[in-house]
């Protein structure tokens, strides 16, 4: 269904975050192709400058989930980048960020507040 093949897309893309902002989107590749075939990488950026993250495309969900576990924490130009699934990142923006992975297993409650 189409439905199904949306959230598998969804399940290919993850978020990267705390990036460095002299960091280009070609190491940033060599550094997520450790987990498998990158499909794309998109560093965000207002005005042409560097926001600090962006999202990397997998070719399959399985290799999404394996960059999560192995590459959250990755050090890189002294910062450990944030990598998480990119479809958390619009339900935990709210705060529940601040209160780290707790605030992502206990998933959406309390989401009707507000």
């Amino acid at each position: 269904s189409f439905r199904e093949m949306a959230s598998r897309n969804r399940d290919r893309k993850v978020f990267v975050g705390n990036i460095p902002y002299d960091a280009t989107e070609e190491q940033l590749t060599e550094i997520f192709r450790e987990a498998g075939p990158v499909a794309n990488f998109k560093l965000v950026s207002a005005n042409g400058k560097a926001k600090g993250f962006g999202f990397c495309e997998y070719k399959d969900p399985e290799i999404a989930h394996c960059a999560v576990r192995n590459l959250n924490g990755y050090e890189f130009k002294g910062r450990a980048l944030r990598v998480r699934f990119a479809d958390q990142d619009k339900a935990d923006s709210v705060g529940s960020s601040a209160l780290g992975p707790m605030g992502a297993s206990m998933g959406g409650m309390g989401g009707g507040m507000g």
